[in-house]
């Protein structure tokens, strides 16, 4: 069944829906043009979606006839986090290393091409770090992106959204970015080579993390998600993190399947 027209436009409401929502995701308030604009659908569909998602709730409407997510959005999304037992066995392991290290520690899935942070510890040696939990970074810039596309079979990063620009190159955020195919998979096996990543200022400019997977391929959880390490790149000694950062994910592995074994 085609859910999507010749142009790419979708078709399906699910996949309006979702498009719509979407567009809010680290976005203020909007307005019906903003949208319209964002999601190329055409205007008086979107004008349904959003009358119908603000009844719902799931969209807030304000008098200037603006939107934003609203309530159920968010009791959603706080049902999502309560539910996860990847974040209930990763919390605990985080925060002990940003408190033992200094260093700011991320939690975060690989999603169409896109790393989506879960969970993010500070640490005080750090500084301030731009990502936020919930936000969408092109996987090929960050470590943790990097990471989890090494250890997947049969992963193709040129055909998920946001990875390719306008000239069908890697999108570019940084001068250190990795643009090319030919210099992405030379990098991806490098990882495989050590068993981590590296983000050497590629995704945010003066900020470097080391990144690795939690547990193999072949398990629920296995290269699902991946953990990263962060701070200015002049402070950040990149080999030495590998075994830390690694002891990290299989402490966060370990506790994840023994919740499964007792829950069984």
């Amino acid at each position: 069944m085609r859910t999507s027209s010749p142009d790419g436009v979708p078709v399906s409401v699910v996949e309006r829906v979702s498009l719509v929502l979407e567009t809010f995701n680290g976005a203020g308030p909007l307005t019906l043009a903003q949208v319209t604009v964002r999601t190329g659908l055409p205007r008086s569909s979107v004008h349904r979606l959003l009358e119908q998602l603000a009844t719902a709730g799931w969209l807030a409407r304000s008098p200037e006839q603006t939107y934003e997510l609203g309530v159920k959005a968010y009791e959603m999304g706080q049902a999502a986090l309560n539910q996860n037992r990847l974040l209930q066995g990763a919390r605990p392991v985080m925060q002990t290393f940003a408190q033992r290290t200094g260093l700011t520690i991320q939690l975060a899935v690989l999603d169409l091409g896109d790393t989506v942070y879960l969970a993010k510890f500070n640490g005080r040696s750090s500084g301030p770090t731009p990502t936020v939990v919930g936000q969408r970074v092109p996987g090929h810039l960050t470590a943790v992106g990097k990471a989890l596309m090494a250890f997947t079979k049969g992963s193709d990063v040129r055909s998920p959204r946001k990875v390719l620009d306008t000239e069908g190159e890697l999108v570019r955020q940084t001068a250190n970015s990795i643009t090319s195919h030919t210099q992405l998979e030379e990098e991806l096996t490098a990882v495989r080579d050590r068993g981590a990543a590296y983000d050497r200022g590629e995704a945010f400019a003066g900020i470097g993390c080391v990144g690795v997977s939690i547990g193999p391929p072949d398990h629920i959880y296995g290269n699902l998600a991946g953990i990263s390490v962060c701070a200015p790149v002049t402070s950040l000694d990149y080999r030495k993190l590998v075994g830390p950062v690694r002891m990290a994910a299989r402490e966060i592995w370990d506790r994840c399947v023994a919740t499964d074994l007792t829950s069984h």
